[in-house]
């Protein structure tokens, strides 16, 4: 057993799953987005402000709401033991490696699912399994992506070790991804392990064709890692003044990707397993199906036809106008990084793309959705559109008396931020999309490289956490602004939501923005940040 000699690639294995474990047994709570005792802990800070309208507002959140979103939370939380969790990971043909680990650390052995879809490799597993002290473990013979369509199971870890790049043309590494959260296999509180190569930079193509989507992908974010371990933010590209992509080369974005490619990849591998659980791939799905998909239960066009309508969000018109997408792009981070890369652009408010990285970037636009193909962009931009503009035309009636009918500054309390159509949009269409989100504080990142090996690996161990405590906690749509007049119940639902926008505002602000009751200078409620990615030497 060759890799057995890796005892590199044997830490990393061991830091990667012990952390799972802990984190959806003793330490569950602390996997949720949004702990348990977070509403009462707002509530106990906003009283502490004497005579103040922030303290007035706490009074009204009683505490039979709290109690009662409390039993609400466990009832969606729950508690697990090791041997309770189910795990699916590739097996390869050496199985045992991380079924042993998995075991040690508590997982039943009937628990374990492995897969294994090329046939030498396959029967080389079955050969190990059979020699060994658990010759009955499950090897399943087929790709992991094929399983999650056809079977409706769910697993507590996912640890996907991919050999290739991500994205990869041959490797369909982002469909798988993107096919775990499509047919929602992760159960609602689980960990996402990946485990990615860097791209061969011996290649100059594809090096240059990473250095293209690494840096369209992240040009937009208001934001990027700092890599200090104290406080790993700083400015994004734009704040920095720096432009995409300058022709010829020099000091653009583009070039800074370039010369740093590793430690940018690493941070677009994060980012992109953030967008994918909880913002893409819940919009794609939600708005696929043609006539009978559940966007049209919102909205009175279709995903497809919004797209159109967005096209002057994307560049300016003769007289200016427009170009949302450009003027603001953190607002519209998706939106830019889908132009930049997959429309011809001849302004300069937008790179060039070379023309040799187009099959990379249409593998990544063709895989976002997961399996069978559904145009995520569509989606994307028609949710973008509407979250800016809400024309009633666009909106079933339902819809349009809660973003446009109702008056969130004059019917809710004021806190941190202003209250708006925002409140709403997202969270309501969260009901039915299912998003996964990310736990920004309890993410672990590593790379490596293994004995005997000259490749780069990218090992992201990311709790996903559904948040049904906070989406349920709202009744149906038609009801929604029922709830909001129903003081108590509101605040509850605006004390959670902020424990959720702790974790993505630095990382995303599509889907809500402006959510915040206690600001992030109010000590002990400081934003989540990712911590540097650990070398493991």
């Amino acid at each position: 057993m060759a890799e057995y000699s890796q005892p590199t690639k044997i830490r990393a294995r061991s830091l990667a799953l012990s952390h799972a474990v802990e984190l959806l047994t003793t330490r569950r709570e602390h996997a949720a987005v949004v702990p348990k005792d977070y509403v009462a802990r707002v509530k106990k800070t906003l009283s502490e402000r004497k005579e103040t309208f922030d303290s007035y507002a706490a009074a009204n959140a009683d505490e039979h709401f709290i109690s009662d979103w409390e039993a609400f939370w466990f009832s969606k939380v729950g508690s697990k033991v090791p041997s309770d969790l189910t795990v699916a990971y590739l097996a390869g043909p050496e199985p045992l490696n991380d079924f042993r680990e998995l075991v040690k650390l508590g997982v039943h052995p009937h628990n374990i699912f492995g897969f294994e879809s090329e046939t030498k490799e396959f029967n080389r597993a079955l050969a190990n399994a059979k020699s060994s002290e658990f010759p009955l473990l499950k090897i399943i013979k087929m790709p992991l992506d094929r399983y999650l369509q056809a079977v409706p199971m769910s697993f507590d870890i996912i640890y996907f070790d991919a050999c290739g790049p991500f994205p990869s043309p041959n490797q369909r590494t982002l469909r798988t991804v993107a096919t775990i959260f499509r047919y929602q296999r992760l159960n609602p509180l689980s960990v996402l392990i990946t485990n990615f190569a860097g791209p061969d930079q011996t290649n100059t193509t594809l090096t240059h064709a990473f250095a293209d989507l690494v840096s369209c992908y992240l040009y937009p974010r208001a934001f990027q890692e700092s890599e200090d371990p104290d406080w790993n933010m700083e400015d994004g590209p734009v704040a920095q003044g720096l432009v995409p992509k300058e022709p010829g080369g020099g000091d653009s974005f583009y070039d800074i990707v370039l010369k740093d490619l590793p430690r940018f990849y690493g941070n677009f591998i994060t980012r992109q397993l953030f967008d994918l659980g909880s913002f893409i791939v819940p919009l794609a799905r939600l708005a696929s199906g043609g006539s009978t998909s559940l966007w049209n239960t919102f909205f009175a066009k279709s995903a497809e036809e919004l797209a159109k309508l967005a096209i002057d969000r994307k560049t300016f018109d003769v007289d200016g106008n427009g170009g949302d997408y450009i003027v603001d792009p953190d607002m519209n981070a998706m939106g830019w990084t889908f132009s930049a890369l997959l429309d011809p652009n001849d302004t300069e408010d937008y790179p060039t793309i070379d023309p040799r990285s187009r099959a990379l970037l249409q593998t990544w636009a063709r895989e976002l959705g997961g399996s069978p193909e559904v145009k995520a962009r569509e989606a994307i931009d028609a949710y973008l559109l509407l979250k800016n503009l809400r024309e009633a035309d666009w909106l079933r009636p339902t819809m349009q008396e809660l973003l446009i009918g109702y008056r969130y500054l004059q019917n809710m309390h004021m806190f941190c931020d202003v209250p708006t159509h925002e409140l709403a949009l997202f969270p309501v269409a969260a009901q039915f999309s299912y998003p996964y989100h990310y736990n920004v504080q309890e993410t672990q990142r590593y790379r490596y490289v293994a004995e005997g090996k000259s490749t780069d690996m990218y090992l992201d161990v990311i709790p996903f956490d559904t948040c049904r405590y906070l989406y349920d906690w709202l009744p149906s749509t038609e009801l929604v602004s029922e709830s909001f007049d129903l003081v108590g119940h509101q605040l509850v639902y605006r004390f959670a939501l902020d424990a959720l926008l702790k974790h993505s505002i630095r990382y995303n602000n599509e889907y809500v923005f402006g959510g915040h009751v206690v600001g992030v200078n109010e000590e002990g409620y400081s934003e989540h940040l990712l911590k540097p990615r650990q070398v493991i030497l």
